[in-house]
């Protein structure tokens, strides 16, 4: 009796770390899995000119215009996504599909009162993506700096 018991219990302890480890190896190759591990930076801290230039010129951040289109179209940062804050569940496919949730992103607006690019960072996060910052002056310091530019729609 007692055999039987041990041996029932092993098999439901193996059944239990091999549905585990399956589940977390599905997480990992999701496009839309949980993270495991926090970023360091909570999603919408700020980061400053010098920096965001710096993960531009390095490509190692896709950058996302929070504004509206009509504001992306007059000019944005170079590369940059148009995700408005007030379409982004309609956008929220195509950005799975286009942007690695490992993938650090860059939000920012007009920056000054605007908490726009704060929200679509929090919105992000809540939706996955592991490293969200914003453009702490927006995009008018960026275009002061005389940093690169662009006109049109989105690429």
């Amino acid at each position: 009796m007692r055999q039987r018991f041990v041996r029932s219990l092993a098999g439901a302890v193996a059944i239990v770390l091999v549905g585990g480890a399956l589940g977390v190896l599905a997480n990992a190759v999701s496009s839309g899995g949980i993270p495991l591990i926090a970023s360091d930076a909570a999603p919408g801290t700020a980061i400053g000119l010098a920096a965001a230039r710096q993960v531009h010129q390095a490509g190692g951040a896709a950058f996302v215009d929070a504004r509206p289109r009509d504001d992306y179209v007059a000019g944005h940062i170079e590369g940059a996504l148009n995700v408005p804050y007030g379409e982004r569940a309609r956008e929220l496919g195509e950005l799975r599909r286009e942007l690695p949730r490992t993938r650090p992103l860059v939000a920012y607006c007009e920056g000054g009162s605007c908490t726009s690019a704060f929200e679509l960072s929090a919105w992000l996060a809540a939706n996955g993506w592991r490293d969200v910052k914003v453009l702490a002056d927006g995009y008018p310091a960026w275009e002061a700096a005389g940093f690169p530019v662009t006109q049109g729609a989105a690429p």
